[in-house]
């Protein structure tokens, strides 16, 4: 190992001027929403280069970044989702004033994003224009993974009604390059896209790695592997990436692509390491799991053995809302079989919660129904396990078949051993702590707890889910919770105004309503009125 350390070492001072082992500013990680929910997490601040200082958010953080690159530097970003115009605006700028060269890769398969894609090059292009009219350099290009790509490539399953469905490029990194250096000194990856919802409702992650190439150039690896094989431009001249592969180097992050060629016939599966590193929970250890998505049938049984081998260890499994609800078995729901699986074993050492939002409920547009609304909730989006305490992996990929099969994903791979690893698995236990321990109150609550965490458990979930589509089952009920968005403060005549109902109506709404928790009655500015409640 240590002649892997002087080996890299050497070869990186070729470039970096005899760059020295990482300090421990060198690898930070950033969270959603507004900086993350743990004190010791949102309490930080950022200081730009303009002698300003703000919060240490995940959209700060990532123009923090930008801010700091040397003029003419490159940057080459691969973002599944991209709507944050203010960074955008950001990154144009600096493509302009400092000359730095950007390249965007987005995923082209969603078609909801289509909007925002279209957005994106209509104001890059607008600015090229300027530049080129002002006789000034601005180089930014644009591309887009296509299902055309995921087809030619098999990235595609049909489902039980015959209709097809295709992977998605559902990574979210970013390499940076000085200024005529072919080595990427710094990068960014996680579960965030580059979002107002990232940064500002959801529970997410981003971490950076200032001047470690040993990173960079894995994350490098992939882009070129993607823009090569799998993008079609937007906006700019397609020139193809140079392709240079890659290893990881002990006592570095570790990062594992699913778009990567395990041999001939073979790409790299993800899940297996996962698996190596949920058999490595101790006896007396523990696994923390915070998921978006757990559908993937082994990853849940290796949970559930890891257990059964372990009974002294613990094991604490946070979800988001959608998966407490299981009725549809071919969504494969996979933690309320855990739960039932865990207690037909005796097995006493595994806890679920589910982060909950009761105004996430609503009337689906199309079917009419009463139901939860994704767009709504605030997801849980992290993709973190963490084995008793040392080891970490974390970043794009859900617990999921497609994001196995279908989609490009990736994973890092931390562990305590190495120099200030531990230091982020601390900061993501931080997090993590917070919002398990974050329960939803019992009782009624005296003012709106907007964007506070709340969890339940499987039990608690699905009684409060039966009775919130009950109430909603009527329409008064409907109307009145519709004309209370989220940042509404109404009183009652108001309510009567904009519903149309009758006072009588009204009362009986408001009465169901605040009784299931999803309004309140409040005096704000010495007026009383109703509001959603969380």
């Amino acid at each position: 190992m240590k002649k892997l350390f002087i080996s890299f070492a050497a070869t990186a001072g070729l470039f970096f001027g005899g760059m020295s082992i990482a300090s421990a500013d060198d690898v930070n990680i950033y969270y959603g929403p507004r900086g993350g929910f743990s004190k010791i997490n949102n309490s930080r601040v950022l200081h730009f280069s303009d002698k300003s200082t703000r919060p240490a958010t995940l959209a700060n953080a990532l123009v923090h970044f930008i801010d700091g690159l040397e003029a003419g530097s490159s940057a080459k970003i691969c973002m599944y989702s991209m709507s944050d115009y203010n960074t955008l605006d950001e990154m144009i700028k600096a493509a302009a004033t400092k000359g730095i060269k950007f390249q965007l890769l987005l995923d082209g398969v969603s078609t909801w994003a289509q909007a925002s894609r279209d957005r994106i090059v209509k104001k890059v292009q607008e600015a090229a224009e300027k530049a080129k009219a002002e006789n000034r350099p601005f180089d930014f290009k644009i591309a887009a993974v296509t299902t055309a790509a995921m087809k030619r490539n098999g990235r595609e399953s049909k489902l039980e009604d015959g209709t097809l469905i295709y992977g998605t490029m559902h990574e979210k990194f970013g390499v940076f390059y000085a200024p005529g250096n072919p080595v990427p000194h710094s990068c960014f990856n996680g579960s965030a896209n580059i979002s107002p919802t990232s940064d500002q409702i959801y529970a997410e992650n981003r971490v950076f790695f200032n001047d470690q190439p040993a990173v960079a150039r894995q994350l490098a690896e992939e882009f070129a592997r993607l823009w090569n094989e799998y993008s079609e431009m937007l906006l700019g001249e397609w020139i193809p990436e140079k392709y240079i592969e890659t290893s990881h180097v002990p006592g570095y992050v570790k990062l594992v692509f699913n778009s990567e060629p395990a041999n001939e016939l073979e790409l790299t599966r993800i899940d297996n390491e996962l698996l190596i590193l949920i058999r490595r929970v101790d006896a007396s250890g523990s696994l923390d799991l915070a998921m978006f998505s757990l559908t993937r049938v082994e990853l849940a049984e290796a949970i559930l053995k890891a257990a059964e081998r372990n009974p002294e260890a613990k094991f604490r499994l946070l979800l988001d809302h959608a998966q407490l609800d299981d009725a549809n078995p071919i969504e494969s729901k996979q933690a309320p079989t855990l739960e039932k699986k865990a207690a037909e074993l005796g097995l006493k050492n595994i806890q679920v919660r589910y982060r909950f939002r009761i105004n996430a409920y609503g009337l689906d547009q199309e079917t009419k129904k009463p139901t939860l609304l994704s767009y709504l909730s605030l997801f849980l989006h992290h993709k973190n396990v963490t084995v008793n305490g040392r080891e970490m992996a974390i970043g794009s990929y859900n617990w999921s078949n497609s994001a196995e099969y279908l989609n490009f994903e990736n994973v890092m791979v931390f562990n305590g051993h190495y120099q200030h690893h531990q230091k982020l698995i601390d900061s993501f236990k931080a997090e993590f702590d917070v919002l398990w321990n974050s329960r939803m109150p019992s009782g009624p609550v005296k003012a709106p707890r907007k964007g506070v965490p709340q969890t339940v458990t499987l039990a608690e979930g699905k009684a409060l889910h039966a009775k919130l589509l009950k109430t909603l089952e009527r329409e008064e009920n409907c109307k009145v919770l519709a004309t209370l968005d989220r940042e509404a403060h109404k009183p009652f005549a108001k309510i009567v105004e904009e519903t149309g109902l009758s006072e009588k109506q009204v009362k009986k709404a408001i009465k169901a309503l605040s009784e299931t928790g999803f309004i309140i009655s409040w005096t704000k500015d010495s007026v009383e009125g109703y509001s959603q409640a969380d």
